[in-house]
């Protein structure tokens, strides 16, 4: 294996991002059952995590800076692990609520992580009012994205709660030391080198892909400039601050998909929907809807299938969210026309999105113009693209155990920034599907508020699929 490895345009830029003062990790908010004979779990997670490292090389990963800014940063494998960082252990105050887990959660994700460590850390929470055990866990964006952490996770994660030993034992590879300056400017030269040559190799293709990927070269244009829309201001338009708000809900899988299925509709255009009629309804009854359909910036994934690969491959599309139709079935008719659009245009275009572009000096202009977005609020004052992201992510069908405990809930979280104020992430999980949702805490400073109102979206929304079937 390789004693350094470029990171990708793609997977540098949630670095250079981090320059408009917003952390950029994601992770998850676990509730787990504790473990048959009980004992100390923070220690047994411990032990656990050290005997997986070889099946999670990625959680060996550190950054080195090129020098003089000749390449984006380059990951150094087989870096030392000082786990009493990367596993912590937090006890809520009596008596162990629902909104004091939710509190801890917003805070904790909100601090930023230390770039001379592997990105990643776990916090084991004590003192639940119901007895299970919490587990906040966070990785850093430029390390993997949403299907990457699923891969990642199997790792770590069990479909049984004492499988059996890996024979081979914990990692014995010997840890690396940091990079001599020299060997590290060679390396990202020829990093940077090796990603313009890439890039004028594959100009004759793209050409020729650009070309043929619709009727026209003429429809082609027409079709991306159509795919553009500007979003109407909301609340979550706003620059945000250092504070961020959480909240949890779980939803039954089967009732989603059934409610899909009286239409034919996907699962994900479900989620949609509950989404706009939760943003809907809260809005409405603040005075604060929109009189045009908000837009939500959705993640599509450019991962080919059974790549596991420990990286970033995913881009951002706008889907429509209906705010403005009263009538939940029709609601659900314009969403479903909207996601077919994205769906024939991102087959038609995946191959023409960049993941990647030459590094030079990109740690210095890529960071002064997130700063200059930054301190201008500018996403203030140029028109939205978008008012919130909505990603639904698909996750493991089967319950799971971590180090002997049953995870009972899996929630994701994910990430906000100026002009998008808002997160809601969704993982399928074991029956259920399960929302996260994160807030800046100026913009929407009680995000549960808005979770409890999914339970009741879900009802409206089998009685409009089943009235009009």
């Amino acid at each position: 294996m390789p004693q350094s490895s470029p990171l990708s345009g793609l997977d540098a830029a949630f670095l250079y991002l981090e320059g408009l003062g917003t952390p950029m990790h994601v992770g998850s908010l676990m509730l787990l059952q504790p473990p048959r004979g009980g004992g100390d779990f923070y220690q047994r997670l411990r032990d656990h995590v050290a005997d997986r490292l070889n099946a999670a090389a990625p959680l060996r990963r550190v950054l080195e800076s090129a020098p003089l800014g000749l390449s984006h940063p380059l990951w150094r494998e087989h870096a030392p692990l000082d786990l009493d960082w990367h596993i912590v252990k937090r006890k809520l105050r009596a008596p162990g609520s629902h909104n004091a887990l939710m509190a801890l959660t917003g805070r904790l994700h909100a601090e930023t992580m230390d770039r001379s460590r592997p990105l990643w850390q776990l916090v084991v929470i004590e003192g639940l009012a119901d007895g299970r055990i919490a587990l906040y866990s966070r990785i850093h964006h430029a390390l993997l994205d949403g299907q990457g952490g699923i891969a990642l996770a199997r790792a770590l994660l069990d479909v049984e709660p004492n499988p059996k030993r890996d024979e081979s034992g914990p990692d014995t590879i010997a840890a690396s030391r940091p990079t001599g300056r020299a060997r590290l400017a060679t390396r990202a030269a020829g990093a940077t080198a090796g990603t313009l040559g890439r890039w004028m190799r594959s100009i004759p293709d793209t050409i020729k892909l650009a070309a043929s990927s619709a009727a026209a070269p003429r429809k082609t244009l027409s079709d991306l400039r159509e795919s553009v829309m500007l979003a109407p201001r909301t609340r979550f338009n706003a620059q945000i601050g250092d504070k961020r708000g959480f909240g949890v809900v779980s939803l039954d899988l089967e009732r989603c998909k059934a409610a899909g299925k009286v239409r034919g509709l996907s699962l994900n255009d479900v989620v949609m929907a509950l989404c706009t009629s939760v943003l809907r309804t809260t809005l409405k009854q603040r005075g604060q809807l929109p009189d045009r359909a908000m837009i939500a910036g959705m993640p599509v994934s450019l991962r080919a299938r059974g790549d596991g690969k420990a990286n970033n491959q995913v881009s951002m599309v706008q889907c429509e969210l209906p705010t403005d139709e009263d009538d939940p079935a029709r609601r659900l008719e314009r969403i479903h026309a909207t996601t077919s659009q994205i769906k024939s245009r991102v087959e038609a275009f995946a191959r023409l999105i960049p993941t990647d572009f030459p590094g030079l000096a990109a740690p210095f202009w890529a960071t002064g113009l997130s700063r200059l977005w930054e301190r201008g609020k500018l996403s203030e004052k140029l028109p939205p693209l978008a008012n919130l992201v909505i990603s639904n992510v698909p996750g493991p069908p089967v319950p799971l155990y971590l180090a002997g405990a049953r995870v009972s809930q899996y929630f994701p979280i994910s990430i906000v920034t100026h002009g998008l104020a808002l997160n809601i992430t969704v993982q399928s999980y074991a029956g259920s599907l399960e929302f996260g949702i994160l807030s800046c805490h100026k913009a929407l400073p009680r995000p549960q508020a808005l979770a409890d109102r999914f339970p009741a979206a879900l009802d409206e929304l089998e009685r409009a699929v089943s009235g009009s079937a």
